[in-house]
């Protein structure tokens, strides 16, 4: 800029600043460049405007919904959104299943969810923002049916206009529904896997009581036992007794403790979780973290427990107190039970095959409180049986039946009879003429 052409003569400081922006402005390169700042700082301040105000309008009216992959129902909120969406998102995540069907057929199946980002859905015609997120972390969460597995920290955060605490409990009812009612058609199992919980496949098919045949009173008074003990929470914790209760099963082989304790958990609704004690790479404190962190509303099943452990009172030597099958120990077992950390509101079964060579501080009360004999087939039993599988049979049958049966000399087990009643189920004739084939 040159300014040896002004003249000061009789010009005010004033003139004079005007005339040096006036020259400033005359300059293309720095009036773009101060417009382009004016520019600039207004569009910072339209930004900033905006910012806070959309802040504080949805601070105002809008509602969100925070969850997280620990709570259970993050799932099925997922899989709720996925599937009832009138919005299609094209970011999907993928989870692949192998399922076997009753032929023993694999196939693998997909199983589509929204993936990682923004997506948007309708809920009772009100539109719903929907970011899912995932952090670095690993956390232990629970699935949709209670079992612990360990993944990646993952954040679902639902937002919509004028919500209320009554709107995301409506929504977290429906999104839950299906899965529940899932849940209440059929069985589900969980077996350990180290130190978590997992579902093993899809909820099998309950079990009726009716369709295990046990000796004459045996399915009523453990029946009877276990509802008196669902329905005395408040007896235990006023008289300050811990809540929980343990059940042996004990008998020859095939005598149905399993099937048993699946027509119970059918029956009260509960699920069936299976500790195995033989794994060798399960410590005392992974298993006391297992059986006092099961999942919700399941039977914690030890099964064959004198597999894990031989009788202290009959090993001649006193160092050999596990099997070598077992890596945890008696002891930490014992605490896992009933120790000073032990959970309630728990019911344990316990089965074997040979009450003999269990140690007496396992089976002693407070740990195993009631104590069940199976044993092999008696005629009552055999009777009951028959008539299950042929519909409509004769009395005649039927007593033909257990006359041919009752003659044997060895004594069979139920799952013995219910073989041989299979390979003649088409004809109750050729399963008695064949009745010798039992032994």
């Amino acid at each position: 800029m040159d300014l040896s052409n002004i003249k000061l003569n009789n010009i005010t400081s004033d003139e004079v600043f005007q005339l040096i922006i006036e020259k400033i402005f005359e300059n293309p390169i720095f009036s773009g460049g101060a417009l382009l700042s004016i520019a600039g700082f207004f569009w910072y301040f339209v930004d900033w405007a905006w910012s806070i105000g959309q802040r504080l309008f949805r601070e105002r009216y809008f509602t969100s919904l925070e969850l997280t992959n620990e709570n259970m129902t993050y799932r099925w909120v997922v899989n709720h959104i996925n599937q009832n969406s009138k919005w299609e998102t094209r970011n999907l995540s993928v989870e692949s299943t192998l399922d076997e069907n009753e032929t023993g057929v694999t196939s693998l199946k997909h199983k589509f969810i929204p993936g990682l980002g923004n997506h948007y859905f309708y809920y009772k015609n009100r539109l719903v923002y929907f970011e899912r997120t995932r952090d670095k972390r690993n956390v232990m969460v629970l699935d949709e049916r209670g079992s612990s597995l360990s993944k990646r920290m993952e954040t679902v955060t639902l937002s919509t206009y004028g919500g209320s605490i009554e709107f995301w409990r409506q929504f977290l009812d429906d999104a839950s529904k299906e899965c529940l009612d899932a849940m209440d058609k059929g069985l589900t199992i969980h077996v350990n896997r180290s130190d978590y919980w997992e579902e093993s496949g899809a909820p099998r098919r309950k079990r009726a009581m009716e369709t295990v045949i046990l000796a004459d009173g045996i399915s009523e008074s453990l029946h009877n036992d276990l509802k008196s003990f669902l329905t005395s929470a408040s007896w235990y914790h006023d008289r300050g007794i811990p809540y929980r209760r343990g059940y042996l099963l004990y008998g020859p082989p095939g005598t149905g403790k399993s099937s048993f304790i699946a027509a119970l958990a059918s029956q009260f609704g509960y699920g069936i979780a299976m500790l195995s004690l033989t794994n060798k790479f399960l410590s005392d404190s992974e298993l006391n973290y297992l059986l006092n962190n099961a999942p919700t509303k399941c039977f914690v099943i030890l099964e064959d427990i004198d597999a894990a452990f031989k009788n202290r009172e009959k090993v001649e030597d006193d160092e050999d107190k596990n099997t070598v099958d077992s890596s945890i120990t008696l002891s930490g077992l014992l605490n896992a039970i009933d120790g000073i950390a032990s959970s309630e509101e728990r019911i344990l079964f316990m089965t074997t095959n040979y009450k003999e060579h269990l140690d007496s501080a396992i089976i002693r009360p407070g740990r195993i409180d009631f104590q069940v004999y199976l044993g092999h087939c008696t005629p009552e039993m055999v009777k009951k049986m028959f008539k299950r599988f042929y519909e409509n049979v004769s009395e005649e049958n039927i007593e033909k039946f257990s006359e041919a049966t009752s003659k044997f000399e060895k004594t069979f087990s139920p799952a013995e009879l219910q073989k041989h009643l299979i390979l003649y189920k088409d004809s109750p004739e050729a399963a008695i003429e064949h009745a010798n084939d039992l032994i």
